[in-house]
């Protein structure tokens, strides 16, 4: 019975991650010009990690009536890699939409915060991010306001300057360096959680057997 409930409690703990972390890549749409080997169409990679997710808010009420959760982190950071230069980022928060009802249904934003380090040079008021939406009456692809376990960057839709990702220096007008389409966002299960769930899955299969063979 104990060997049971060690395992029930290791596989419950491994539900309560405290890290989200996804890899994402995207096409770049614009370019500035002032990345060296960065030009329109070129293909790059980037990664988030936060860590210890805080809800926000949800549920706005009137006049907003929007389904909305925004969740910060306690600690966190988003790097890229584009054209071979290495791109930092902190204090990463993610915005999640669910049948919203207006000209966005469901939606799915990452942005950073500030500053951003670009080959070690820091820019105060820089910052990166992307949103993805769908249009009216595509309600299907956010089912709830947790953070995803996945995310189907095909089932959003490119629309308008609604679904968009940024790179920017400054909020000036001149501040944007790169403007880029998402092309794929991919969760990664955080690897405590895996040791905790393999550890609970297999103190539960143990127990499982030695009652068998008891039996």
């Amino acid at each position: 019975m104990r060997t049971i409930m060690t395992g029930a409690v290791l596989a419950i703990l491994s539900l309560s991650a405290q890290a989200y972390e996804f890899d994402f890549t995207a096409r770049v749409t614009y370019t500035d010009g002032s990345l060296s080997g960065v030009s329109t169409d070129t293909v790059f990679s980037g990664h988030f990690l936060g860590n210890d997710p805080v809800n926000d808010y949800v549920d706005l009420p009137a006049p907003y009536n929007t389904m909305m959760a925004s969740y910060s982190f306690a600690s966190g950071e988003v790097t890229v890699s584009i054209g071979g230069h290495s791109v930092s980022m902190q204090s990463p928060s993610v915005r999640i939409y669910d049948n919203t009802g207006g000209n966005v249904e469901d939606g799915f934003s990452m942005d950073s915060g500030y500053a951003m380090a670009i080959d070690g040079v820091t820019y105060l008021s820089g910052a990166l991010g992307f949103n993805l939406t769908t249009k009216p009456g595509n309600t299907g692809v956010i089912n709830g306001l947790s953070l995803p376990g996945s995310i189907d960057v095909s089932a959003f839709d490119g629309h308008s300057s609604l679904t968009y990702g940024y790179m920017q220096r400054d909020g000036s007008q001149t501040g944007r360096i790169v403007g880029f389409e998402v092309l794929s966002v991919n969760v990664v299960p955080e690897p405590s959680s895996l040791a905790l769930m393999g550890l609970g899955l297999t103190a539960l299969v143990a127990a499982a057997r030695r009652r068998q063979a008891q039996g």
